[in-house]
């Protein structure tokens, strides 16, 4: 409830501050620089390092790390399909790709896990966020932010903003951690702990701070948004439904998680990664605001359907 709590204060915090005008125009620009260059890096810093240094990778550990690149790809073909079809900007495609290919595997994706399934759902979700949607997000969304920015790029350009990404870097710096055996992780993890619980309500304040609920402009936007919403609500958790279920006819606990991490709203820091390559925020930004609460009813009716 305290996440849920969060979320939706946070977003209509943002909202607030814009009608009435508190904070300076160009915030939400500051509190994402502060997200990409704080926030995400320690909390890259702060889990992954412990995962890696416990994780197995025997039995069916893939499951959730692929739904997250399977996903991303799917999005990818999906909507540059569509945009050319009908005519969209790079900017619109690229933020839809993003938003719609990447899920909310943890700060939304974990309580309602807990909730429908129970805490042994949580480490499962743990790895489809960190070694799938987090892992996507600084190589391949990046890669994608880059080409669809619209300026001129070519190889040399995208690696360089892949490498000098800070998540990524924290990555890099994480599995280097997780391999010398976490020395010194004592001592720092808490400050880590204390600058990447910042990234969530910073970013959802940022979504509400951008959000524009004006019908002309869902009027005029309903048609991608629409699309979006039904790839990421609805076509992907089908997807992997058939998929997982009745094609490789899983049946164990890692199965049912990974299908339920699939229906996930979309990520909340590809929203913000949209805005930093000067991708179509406004679309974006509506993705997460509306997303969200409409996911916490299609989550429980897709596991309700599904698995009872």
């Amino acid at each position: 409830m305290n996440n849920f709590l969060v979320i939706f204060g946070c977003m209509i915090a943002g909202l607030l501050c814009k009608k009435l005008k508190n904070f300076p125009t160009n915030s939400a620009q500051a509190l994402n620089s502060f997200i990409i260059y704080l926030s995400l890096p320690a909390l890259v810093l702060s889990q992954l390092p412990p995962m890696l240094s416990t994780m197995s990778f025997t039995g069916t550990w893939w499951i959730p790390v692929a739904m997250a690149w399977i996903t991303f790809f799917i999005s990818l073909c999906f909507f540059q399909l569509v945009g050319k079809k009908l005519h969209w900007s790079r900017a619109k495609i690229g933020a839809l790709v993003l938003t719609a290919g990447l899920a909310n595997t943890s700060f939304v994706g974990f309580p309602i896990l807990e909730a429908i399934i129970g805490p042994q759902a949580i480490p499962i979700g743990i790895l489809a966020d960190q070694a799938g949607s987090f892992l996507v997000l600084s190589t391949l969304g990046i890669i994608a932010a880059s080409f669809f920015s619209g300026a001129e790029i070519n190889s040399q350009i995208i690696i360089k903003r892949v490498i000098t990404f800070p998540p990524f870097i924290a990555l890099v710096a994480a599995i280097i951690w997780a391999s010398i055996g976490l020395k010194g992780f004592e001592f720092l993890n808490p400050s880590l702990l204390k600058v990447s619980a910042t990234l969530v309500p910073l970013a959802l304040f940022t979504v509400g701070f951008q959000l524009r609920f004006d019908l002309k402009i869902l009027k005029k936007r309903w048609i991608g948004l629409g699309l979006g919403l039904m790839f990421r609500l609805l076509l992907m958790p089908a997807f992997f439904a058939v998929f997982y279920l009745k094609i490789l006819k899983g049946s164990d606990l890692v199965t049912h998680v990974t299908v339920i991490e699939s229906a996930m709203a979309s990520m909340i820091t590809s929203a913000v990664v949209a805005t930093e390559f000067n991708l179509d925020t406004e679309i974006a930004n509506l993705m997460v605001g509306i997303g969200i609460p409409l996911s916490l009813i299609t989550v429980p009716l897709w596991n309700y359907f599904l698995f009872n």
